[in-house]
């Protein structure tokens, strides 16, 4: 217990000793700040018998910090004080108690200097009458110092590199509350500044505080010293077993030569981590600069096992049970070419959903193999070639198909935030619904754009997202003889309205249009549909739309969905979202708005863990049709968008 109450007043004494002290060799000693009128700084007396087990009977207490009305400053005197930190382990006498607040005492008043707080009295009495005794701290702040000049200059009085840093560029505002910490977080982002106009050595010489006590004023002064011009020199590559080299010197986004920037360190780390086939990923720059300036960069790899296998049940009332199996390689020739083959099987013992009236000849489970393979920076940097092929027999609600499908093209990641794609895709198959059936065969060729700039991929809380995605579609055979073309376009925003991630409001839309062919002419299987966990929650996967007189949904040609939720974190792994959805399709061509729109509402749980939160949503239809379900479960890793 001794060691807790140490180390936090250790934390906050050096926190306020920054803003008296200079940093550096030739380091002078500063003004030292006076205690408030009245007082003397005491030595901090030793308790007795606390660095041992103490015997026989202890006098228990309890702790009141009153007159903080602020609730930051209040919890951090509750952090210093002693007596709250030790409240568990009581001294064995009164006088020992006496002795513990009298140490609170300076710790106290350093602790408010770190906020601000100069002018600060203290009224610390220990009612021992009391069972258990009453230790109560009376605190009168007083009124807070402000920053008054913020000074940035170089040792040798030369303009710094680059433009002007300001006091606001870091963190530190004249007429702001003069705490420390924000001195401290100053002097760090004044560096980082440096470092990213190329000066990753520079240094703090000297940082000086003054306190004026008659204008409760700060005047701090940080005398910089840039350091040398530091350029990219060499890379040098550790780690590598199986992965070609050059794939990882490609993902470098500097050249040798280049100005240091500390950015392009991350940077690097992030697209070297993207390609899948590394554990870590450290992007280092030398300890020393180089000669002239020219500094190396040591890139630090461990390699993951490459290949990987997989398996997965469930078992849902509805469609029975089903599962999975998969194998992978993640660097298959050598430049993280990764493979995956496929197996998945469902429906067993269950039904599509459907009212069924369609033949029962395709009435078997539902099976899928599927191959996919992707080859990173194909043609240039960042730009992967993309490969997949299915076969596939699956009876929806919709409608019942077997096809096998083909397609292969080039995605492009410009940014951080922005990706392209466009690919060429063959399929043939038969498609039947209860009205129609169709040979099919087409020849598409998709084209997609996304801008993703919110703060996370799976547990977003702000930002927004657009994608936008276009194929026409050619026949090449089948029944099908009109060329038709899809338009899809989703949009979502994230806000997080308190700062902290505790709630977090959520929101999106989704249109879609089909011009070219009517409703009879386009097969089911392009038709656009709305229901289920990724759609309007509360209507079955399909079902929240026209319906056929057999009860089964008959797709249209445009979609429109939209969806709120309230994300709300009771705790650090746990949260509630109570949410709304709202969507159908039509046989217009794009959303005319002429059908009813199908509405579902429900709450959700959420377990957050590293790897992004585990969402359960139980959704009910507020304006359901006979025979839809009165309610739906939905479990799912991440948001439901």
């Amino acid at each position: 217990m001794i060691r807790r109450a140490s180390a936090s007043r250790l934390a906050i004494l050096l926190l306020t000793g920054a803003l008296a002290s200079q940093a550096g060799p030739d380091a002078r000693a500063q003004e030292p700040t006076p205690p408030p009128a009245g007082e003397t700084p005491a030595e901090t007396p030793a308790e007795p018998s606390s660095a041992q087990p103490e015997a026989g009977p202890k006098v228990p207490y309890e702790v009141e910090i009153t007159g903080v009305e602020d609730g930051g400053l209040n919890k951090i005197l509750n952090d210093t004080s002693t007596l709250v930190g030790l409240r568990d382990d009581p001294p064995p006498s009164v006088l020992g108690l006496e002795r513990r607040a009298a140490d609170d005492r300076e710790r106290l008043h350093t602790a408010l200097r770190s906020e601000g707080y100069y002018d600060a009295t203290l009224d610390i009495r220990v009612d021992a009458d009391r069972q258990p005794a009453k230790v109560t701290v009376a605190v009168q702040p007083g009124p807070a110092y402000r920053f008054k000049t913020i000074t940035i200059a170089s040792a040798d009085a030369a303009p710094l590199p680059g433009a002007p840093i300001t006091a606001e560029d870091i963190g530190l505002t004249p007429g702001d509350r003069a705490r420390a910490p924000l001195v401290v977080d100053g002097q760090s982002a004044l560096l980082r500044r440096l470092s990213d106009r190329g000066h990753p050595f520079a240094t703090v010489a000297e940082r000086r505080v003054v306190v004026n006590h008659e204008e409760r004023s700060m005047d701090v002064t940080y005398t910089v010293a840039p350091g040398q011009l530091v350029v990219f020199g060499d890379t040098r590559i550790e780690g590598l077993k199986d992965v070609d080299e050059d794939l990882i010197l490609g993902r470098l986004p500097w050249a040798r030569g280049q100005v240091y920037d500390t950015a392009l360190l991350d940077k690097a780390r992030t697209q070297i981590a993207g390609l899948g086939v590394f554990d870590t990923v450290s992007v280092r720059l030398a300890d020393q600069p180089g000669p002239g300036g020219s500094t190396p960069v040591t890139v630090t790899l461990a390699e993951r096992k490459f290949r990987f296998i997989g398996a997965n049940v469930f078992y849902s009332s509805t469609d029975g049970v089903g599962g999975g199996a998969y194998w992978g390689h993640r660097n298959l020739f050598g430049g993280a070419e990764q493979l995956r083959l496929g197996v998945d099987i469902g429906r067993i013992a269950g039904d599509n959903g459907s009212g069924s009236a369609r033949g029962r000849d395709l009435d078997l489970p539902d099976l899928r193999f599927s191959a996919s393979f992707r080859k990173p920076d194909f043609l240039a940097t960042q730009q992967s070639l993309i490969a997949n092929f299915q076969v596939a027999s699956e009876q929806l609600p919709a409608y019942d198909r077997v096809a096998t499908l083909l397609s292969a093209g080039l995605e492009r990641q410009w940014t951080d935030q922005l990706k392209s794609s466009i690919s060429v895709s063959g399929e043939r198959g038969r498609v039947r619904s209860n009205l129609q059936e169709f040979q099919t065969a087409f020849v598409g060729v998709p084209v997609g754009i996304a801008w993703d700039g919110s703060n996370n991929l799976l547990n977003p809380t702000e930002g927004y997202r657009v994608s936008f995605q276009g194929t026409p579609w050619f026949p090449i055979g089948g029944d099908t003889d009109t060329q038709f073309t899809t338009l899809q376009v989703n949009a979502s925003a994230y806000h997080d309205l308190t700062g902290d991630g505790r709630y977090v409001a959520a929101g999106r839309i989704g249109l879609g249009g089909t011009a070219g062919a009517s409703l009879a002419q386009i097969p089911p299987d392009h038709r656009f549909y709305a229901g289920g966990g990724g759609s309007v929650r509360g209507f079955g996967f399909q079902k929240a739309g026209p319906r056929d007189v057999f009860g089964d949904p008959t797709g249209g040609r445009s979609l429109f969905e939209a969806g709120l939720e309230m994300r709300i974190k009771v705790t650090d792994t746990i949260g509630v979202v109570p949410f709304v959805d709202a969507g159908t399709v039509y046989d217009s061509a794009f959303p005319d708005f002429s059908q009813q729109l199908r509405v579902g509402a429900g709450i959700g749980a959420r377990y957050y863990t590293d790897f992004g939160p585990l969402r359960v949503d139980v959704g009910f239809p507020v304006n359901a049709e006979s025979g839809d379900a009165k309610w739906q479960l939905y479990i799912s890793l991440g948001q439901a968008f």
